[in-house]
């Protein structure tokens, strides 16, 4: 061993004697990782300091979407609650008060149709066997079960929203909002009750909203499960069938995917320029089974590509159909009632289910010669979110609420500009959807619900319905109009629950009853959602808000995309991949989470084939569980993809990543506590080249990040981060630093350390509202023994780096200096990968330019510290003589590597190692 080597063995030797118990001293209280469990406690001081409520008049505002209380959140609620919390912490560090208020949505038709599950599986009865008033005391106990559950998980993930404005979609407050909108609308002129077709479901026996209405697309011929049906039902096929013409030998041949809806039909469809047909315009063919004459007619809405180009017409059952019967005056015969069963006065079908009906009607076509073929046929089937039920279009008298006007003005905003959609590729689907609204049907027929207040007035001489506030109020207006012998009964239907939650931007802030904080609080800063009911829940958010306001209700619109597993399939219970975000955060057994889903099996929640999938996809891919990875790796992760997207992939992995980068951050705080020393602590007079560097990166990763943020870029904020912490600070910075504690020059040492604190306070606070548990545990610990970290008990009473506060520290020329440095380290470490330090090699950087020369002498203890290699020399080409036991490695740059050992064996081993 030469002297040099000597000298520095003995001065690392000493260190570590001194250091010793001075380093047992500062990390007794400092447990070798992250203690992710524990991390609750953070969330009760957050509470107990009333970190979340308002502060001032001028507020960031948002609300929580409302989870529905059918069930507990999962991973995609998480999505959500993360992004609004990042926010909402982000802006309460940079000094602005936020209001972000949280709630619970009633969810009308799919809580009542989950609780139905629930009471049938669980007590083998239905709600009409325990009645009305037995069956909403149980979804009211459902309610504030989930409740309990959903609040602890919101607490769990972080969510820093204001408890103390939390508001449920059903409560008296928000009820009474509910009738006012609906009064006021109804005095505009802008509610009116009405026939017509409407989106059914025979299963809950109720109309739905399109977005309860999934689109199953079938390539051909697929067989279905349907409720209330023993076997599967086909789908898929394009049956055709023979029209005699009347008076003549001639026929036409029909196409249709629904022969059970022919009972309804009012007359034969081709398009008036298809020259196959057009001849036939005006004459009648013979209906078999209804034994009647309809009328062939030509109308421009027909596609002739469609099956034989002739179609038939069953205005009862299809919005075409019945668009084009009104054109053309034709009768409307309904068909299938409520239960999906068939109407007609044919005894044969009478009372039939109406895909049994189907089989039957084809038997008797083909009996009398009348079907001409069956063939697989792709088409869209509608179908029932919530039942599985295939979706039927009927005839009903519903309230519907006007929308054109209101439409116009929604367009209008997002067209000027005052209200903007991130990310604009949604603005298209914006207007195509407006442009071509329909009236809203607000009518449901649940019992779970707002009760619409709307009164049957009846008396001997008429019956009218009018909108009132209450059953005395109606009763009033009756006996002023029709004196005291009148009869007046409520409307049994409730409201659309998206009627509901689209009055929440305004009654959250207090309207219709505290006007004085709706004046202060309204509108909304952001609203922020998922893109998948941008037109059920934002589009109406705006048209109300603007039609009972005045005022958009928020100025901001954020779009996320809908989260997907690792394979890119949304997550769904049909899918069987919903996970809970606890399970991930705490941990979980294979066993358990199966464990989980039988239980969620014997509730109801999930049927035998959702069941079944569920345990599939859990053995596929937690074959071992899921570990614990804590909720800020959770939040990294899924802060960490580019949520402007269609689609986010989350997948689990990434959880596991994020988890040892948070690991990282807790062993990089351990190291400056070990490191540095009480009476080095203060800012150097100069700073060596090292140390101005990682600055620099440390005011443009603070630069990054703030606009990051900005722009609602939350994937290039963690990109940002990653990049300091990870690849600049931890894997090159600190490594670099071991070198300049070693050397005992007081100036590298001061440098180091200011360095060293002042990178790490000013990530932890940067991190904070992506990793709030972490960074709180960190600077809690940290604060006590590091000088320059704050006094707080949480880094929600710190501010935000910001980009001016660290402009001064930035220095792109020696970033682009230190480039070649890092880029030379990333050789070194490839150079020497697989070769032992028992070796005792040798590199020998040699260098052309003599300035490139004089800049890694200058800097060679932070290219020996994080290249990991201690016996290395910087040489001048013109100079160097090459050692005849050494290897070369030409780079791109003007510089060479020389890998050198003591003797030919050593050599002859790094060979083979490299062969």
């Amino acid at each position: 061993m030469n002297v040099a080597r000597l000298k520095h063995s003995l001065r690392a030797h000493l260190y570590k004697c001194i250091f010793k118990g001075y380093c047992n001293q500062k990390l007794n209280d400092f447990p070798k990782t992250f203690p992710s469990k524990d991390v609750l406690k953070w969330y009760q001081l957050w509470e107990k300091n009333n970190f979340f409520n308002l502060q001032s008049k001028d507020p960031f505002k948002m609300i929580l979407p409302p989870p529905n209380v059918t069930g507990t959140l999962h991973i995609g609620h998480a999505l959500t609650a993360t992004i609004q919390d990042v926010l909402a912490r982000w802006y309460r560090m940079k000094g602005h008060p936020v209001i972000w208020i949280p709630g619970l949505d009633h969810a009308g038709i799919a809580t009542q149709a989950v609780v139905e599950k629930y009471l049938y599986k669980t007590k083998g009865c239905t709600k009409m066997d325990i009645g009305k008033e037995e069956f909403l005391s149980l979804i009211w106990e459902w309610k504030n079960e989930k409740e309990s559950v959903i609040k602890d998980q919101l607490r769990l993930l972080g969510t820093s929203v204001d408890w103390s404005k939390e508001y449920f979609t059903m409560s008296k407050n928000h009820n009474f909002a509910v009738t006012e909108a609906l009064i006021k609308l109804n005095d505009k002129n802008m509610l009116y009750r009405e026939k017509d077709l409407i989106n059914w479901s025979s299963s809950l026996q109720s109309a739905i909203s399109d977005i309860e209405v999934e689109s199953i697309e079938l390539t051909g011929t697929t067989e279905l499960e349907v409720p209330g049906y023993k076997k599967k039902v086909k789908f898929g096929q394009l049956s055709k069938i023979a029209f005699k013409i009347k008076d003549t030998d001639n026929e036409v041949i029909i196409a249709t995917t629904r022969p059970e809806t022919l009972l309804g039909d009012v007359a034969i469809a081709v398009h008036p320029e298809d020259d196959r047909y057009n001849k036939y315009i005006g004459q009648y063919v013979w209906h078999d089974l209804r034994e009647t004459f309809i009328p062939i007619i030509g109308d421009t809405f027909i596609d002739r590509t469609f099956g034989t180009g002739v179609v038939k017409i069953t205005p009862a059952h299809n919005r075409l159909d019945y668009k084009i019967a009104k054109n053309h005056g034709l009768e409307i015969i309904d068909t299938i009632d409520e239960h999906g069963n068939i109407i007609t006065n044919n005894n044969n079908y009478k009372g039939l289910p109406r895909f049994l009906a189907r089989d039957k009607i084809l038997n008797e076509l083909a009996n009398k010669g009348l079907l001409r073929g069956i063939e697989s046929h792709k088409m869209i089937i509608p179908r029932c979110s919530r039942s599985g039920d295939i979706i039927e279009y009927l005839l009903k008298e519903q309230w519907f609420i006007r929308c054109k006007d209101m439409a116009e003005k929604a367009l209008q905003v997002v067209k000027d500009g005052s209200l903007k959609i991130d990310p604009t590729i949604y603005e298209p689907l914006w207007y195509n959807w407006l442009e071509n609204i329909r009236d809203w049907c607000i009518s449901r027929q649940l019992w779970w619900g707002h009760q619409i207040p709307a009164y049957e007035i009846k008396s001997d001489q008429t019956s009218e319905w009018l909108i009132a506030r209450s059953k005395e109020d109606a009763l009033l207006i009756a006996h002023k109009k029709y004196g005291s012998n009148v009869e007046v009964r409520q409307d049994n239907d409730v409201l659309d629950t998206w009627f509901s939650s689209a009055l929440l931007p305004f009654t959250t802030m207090g309207w219709p009853q505290k006007m004085e904080d709706f004046q202060k609080y309204y509108p909304l800063t952001l609203m922020e959602t998922g893109h998948d009911i941008l037109f059920f829940w934002v589009a109406r958010m705006v048209m109300l808000g603007l039609e009972l306001t005045g005022q958009l209700p928020f100025k901001e619109v954020l779009l996320h995309g809908i989260l997907c597993d690792a394979q890119g399939k949304k997550i769904s219970k049909s899918l069987g991949n919903v996970i809970s975000p606890e399970s991930i955060i705490n941990g979980i057994s294979l066993q358990d989470l199966n464990e989980k889903a039988n239980e969620s099996y014997k509730d109801g929640i999930l049927n035998k084939n959702e069941l079944k999938r569920t345990l599939i996809v859990n053995g596929k891919m937690f074959p071992n569980g899921i570990p614990t990875y804590g909720v800020d790796a959770l939040r990294m992760t899924l802060c960490s993809h580019n949520i402007k997207n269609r689609t986010v992939s989350f997948n689990i992995i990434e959880c596991q990543q994020n988890y040892f980068f948070c690991n990282k951050i807790w062993q990089a705080s351990k190291y400056v506590l070990l490191t540095i020393s009480p009476d080095k602590c203060h800012k150097p007079e100069t700073f060596t080249t090292l140390d101005s560097w990682i600055l620099s990166r440390l005011s443009l990763m603070v630069d990054k990040v703030n606009t990051a943020f900005t722009e609602r870029n939350f994937y290039k904020a963690v990109t940002a981060i990653k990049q300091f912490i990870y690849n600049e600070f931890c894997d090159i910075y600190l490594e670099a630093t071991k070198w300049g504690f070693k050397s005992e020059e007081e100036h590298i040492i001061i440098s180091h350390t200011y360095t060293l604190i002042k990178c790490l306070e000013v990530s932890l606070r940067v991190l904070t509202p992506i990793t709030p548990f972490l960074t709180d545990e960190l600077y809690s610990r940290l604060s006590t023994k590091l000088p320059s970290f704050l006094s707080v008990s949480s880094l929600l009473e710190a501010s935000y780096p910001t980009t001016d506060e660290f402009k001064d520290l930035r220095n792109e020329s020696l970033d682009e200096r230190m480039k070649s440095v890092l880029d030379l380290i990333t050789e070194i470490r490839s150079f020497i990968a697989n070769i032992s330090k028992k070796l005792e090699p040798e590199v020998h950087i040699v260098v052309d330019d003599l300035e490139d020369h004089e800049f890694y002498t200058k800097n060679i203890n932070s290219i020996k510290g994080a290249s990991r290699i201690w016996n290395m020399s910087i040489h001048l080409k013109e100079n160097y003589v090459k050692n005849m036991y050494s290897i070369q490695e030409e780079l791109q740059s003007k510089h060479s590597l020389f890998l050198s050992v003591k003797d030919k064996s050593t050599l002859d081993q790094i060979l083979e190692i490299i062969e």
